[in-house]
């Protein structure tokens, strides 16, 4: 072996120690926030998970109540970093926030992220129809004189897409344009996950939600970097556990539903066993 193979065999077998010894002395999510009493929480403008006033540039919703919350049961400071669904999980990676609550559970994004491994929202595929309408399955609604407005490429559109054969489709590129396809007419019935048509259809100024049978249910739970130190994860499955079955989760979904004038008892709710039984 030449000196100079040997020289290059030693600087690369120092920085394979060095990166070793780096990744070993990371601080963990959980030391992080512990040190500085402050929790970095991904949040969405994303209606009813958050919104942020214009004006005030103050946040409502269930993640910026369910952040709070956190923060309170950590004895920490809440600070709300602004992300997309898409970039959440980089955002996670690149150690620019500490959690993602209410992440829809992918077996994909399981590959890059921890999830906390247990649900904090459950949401239902749910059509926006007619005020009279007195649909009660997906098979009611698939007719060739039937047109549905969807939001293109999302969970939504792979559902019906593979499951109506029948009916036609306005794929949009927004759950804001699905709603106005409805509102204007040019869609009988508009396909959203039922938390985000709760909102929207307000905008529609009338509709009736409905949730059809079969039941497809999607949920959400909260995201964290993978890391060796699993005590934010197994914190946060412990945590989530106590704000669902205590009856937390429902009631922030409550609360901002009625600040944006909807009545909560009006539409479907969030948790998984009162959905499953509603009509």
């Amino acid at each position: 072996m030449t000196v100079s193979i040997l020289h290059r065999l030693l600087i690369a077998g120092a920085a394979a120690v060095l990166l070793t010894v780096s990744h070993a002395q990371a601080a963990s999510v959980w030391d992080n926030v512990m040190a500085s009493k402050t929790i970095r929480v991904g949040v969405v403008q994303a209606e009813p998970w958050g919104f942020k006033d214009p004006i005030s540039g103050n946040w409502t919703g269930l993640i910026p109540s369910y952040g709070k919350a956190v923060a309170d049961a950590l004895g920490a400071k809440l600070e709300l970093v602004e992300v997309t669904w898409g970039s959440a999980i980089p955002a996670i990676q690149a150690n620019k926030i500490d959690i993602m609550p209410s992440m829809t559970v992918t077996p994909q994004r399981a590959v890059a992220i921890d999830y906390a491994n247990a649900p904090l929202t459950y949401s239902a595929l749910a059509v926006l129809g007619p005020d009279d309408s007195n649909i009660t399955t997906w098979e009611e609604i698939d007719k060739p004189d039937v047109t549905i407005a969807v939001t293109q490429g999302a969970s939504e559109d792979v559902f019906i897409s593979a499951h109506l054969k029948k009916a036609k489709f306005r794929r949009l590129g927004s759950y804001q344009e699905v709603v106005a396809a409805y509102k204007a007419g040019s869609a009988q019935y508009a396909v959203l996950y039922h938390p985000a048509l709760t909102v929207l259809k307000e905008r529609a100024g009338r509709g009736k939600i409905i949730i059809p049978r079969p039941l497809i249910i999607s949920y959400g739970d909260t995201v964290v970097r993978r890391e060796p130190d699993k005590t934010m994860r197994d914190w946060l499955a412990i945590t989530n556990n106590y704000f669902a079955t205590t009856g937390a989760v429902q009631t922030w979904y409550g609360d901002f539903l009625t600040s944006r004038g909807i009545d909560p008892k009006s539409v479907p709710p969030i948790q998984k066993d009162a959905l499953q039984n509603s009509r």
